[in-house]
């Protein structure tokens, strides 16, 4: 691929806390492509050390915890190239992997969204790359299989237009984008990929899979390992905030609100029975029966976790 075509793309990356692991994942980019990094944990010297070690890198501190659609919001008004890839610190992108999206990119111009094929630690696990989203007359229907529950472990033999994405790795279309008033910044953290795809498929874009992209990932360990339980408690509130949130958007209030009192009350019911002998999966539990309880009420996706370096 011609280096001249880089210059219409920027890789975007938020970072919280993530310790070696950025590092590791701006080492598998190409060298002359543009990067922005949004650090949510506000690590001053890091900005320095990345900056002068990396070229065509810039090293944004965002002076507070954006979560994942605000820091993509941030970086769309900050990036002045065509297309985004989107991604974060847990994922390693493979060889050429940037170079097939964007030359796949001129075959489907209908496109909004290209996702390389997403591995987990080597394995493919269908339901970690791409989603169902069950769309009749333009809208979101609820379904006992909204999302595969399969595991296959062999990637797909061919591109496929899709329904959905993970937020792991997107190369997104900013024109298209723009046309959907980005992302919705509500959300802290979870459910904005699944949003995001589904207001591009109500507006008439494709989002494809492209199968000969590759991208390793290593599931919620994008943070320092001395943070993780402060994160893990984080994940499970927000989990349950935006999973009722995206329901009663898309579908109705009446059906999120209905998932998400069952949520309530098993994930509470949960937190009581596991603290007799499962501390962790008991504050997990506790994590999202707070969390669904404040989106039940309509609070606001508040929690933020409580670091100490």
């Amino acid at each position: 691929m011609n280096e001249n075509q880089f210059k219409d793309c920027t890789i975007v990356i938020t970072t919280f806390f993530a310790g070696e692991k950025l590092e590791k994942c701006i080492n598998q980019l190409p060298k002359n492509i543009k990067k922005l990094i949004i650090d949510n944990g506000n690590e001053i010297s890091k900005k320095n050390i990345f900056e002068k070690n990396y070229n065509n890198l810039i090293y944004y501190l965002s002076n507070e915890n954006l979560g994942v659609p605000r820091s993509y919001s941030l970086a769309d008004s900050l990036v002045d190239t065509k297309y985004m890839f989107n991604t974060q610190p847990d994922v390693l992108i493979q060889k050429n992997c940037i170079e097939i999206l964007l030359e796949k990119k001129k075959l489907y111009e209908n496109s909004a969204i290209l996702s390389p094929t997403i591995f987990h630690e080597g394995k493919y696990f269908l339901d970690g790359d791409y989603k169902i989203l069950k769309i009749k007359n333009n809208k979101l229907i609820e379904t006992k299989k909204f999302f595969f529950n399969q595991k296959l472990n062999k990637k797909p033999d061919g591109d496929l237009s899709v329904d959905a994405v993970t937020g792991t790795a997107m190369l997104i279309d900013r024109e298209k984008l723009k046309e959907i008033n980005g992302w919705d910044t509500n959300i802290f953290n979870y459910f904005e990929d699944m949003d995001l795809c589904l207001r591009f498929r109500q507006k008439g874009y494709e989002i494809i899979k492209i199968s000969n992209a590759f991208v390793d990932h290593h599931a919620f360990s994008s943070h320092d390992v001395k943070f993780h339980k402060q994160l893990d408690y984080s994940r499970n509130w927000h989990y349950a905030w935006s999973n009722i949130y995206f329901f009663k958007k898309n579908i109705s209030k009446y059906n999120g609100l209905t998932k998400g009192i069952k949520m309530f009350i098993t994930s509470f019911i949960k937190s009581i029975v596991y603290l007799l002998f499962n501390k962790k999966k008991s504050i997990s539990h506790f994590a999202k029966s707070t969390g669904s309880i404040y989106s039940i009420l309509g609070f606001k996706s508040s929690h933020r976790p409580n670091l100490k370096k």
